[in-house]
């Protein structure tokens, strides 16, 4: 990789943080906001809350790009940014250009969304009964 392509993804890995970082706070005031209101109405209260729930998986969800998004970034301080953590071979520019973050090259990447898939698509014998599936008409 070349230091100008490596600028680049710099650059690209510093933008996001800052994104991230932006929507982090726009998340926690949200919350903030969310939990002082006072209602009377239990239906409201659940509204509410799956509400605050929801911000808050938010949240989690950006920290944890976040905490990505600096190791990329320290990677790149070491020299060891755009190794595949699988197989050790350079990551190619135009995969870590569309994800600064990858840790996969595109190969390791697709292995890694096969085994998952079969392991989300077998499905053994159902524990329902059949007869939970037959409807009087």
């Amino acid at each position: 990789m070349t230091k100008k392509q490596l600028a680049t993804l710099k650059k690209l890995l510093l933008e996001r943080q800052q994104e991230i970082l932006r929507q982090f706070g726009a998340s926690s005031d949200d919350i903030g906001k969310l939990q002082e209101e006072n209602v009377a109405d239990w239906v409201d209260r659940v509204t509410l809350d799956d509400a605050v729930n929801s911000l808050m998986s938010k949240e989690s969800d950006l920290a944890k790009e976040l905490e990505i998004t600096i190791e990329s970034l320290s990677s790149i301080e070491k020299g060891e940014y755009g190794i595949c953590e699988e197989c050790d071979k350079q990551i190619s520019f135009e995969r870590l250009e569309a994800v600064p973050a990858a840790k996969l090259c595109i190969d390791c990447k697709n292995k890694l969304e096969r085994q998952q898939n079969r392991v989300i698509n077998h499905r053994g014998p159902s524990a329902i009964p059949s007869e939970m599936f037959e409807f009087d008409e």
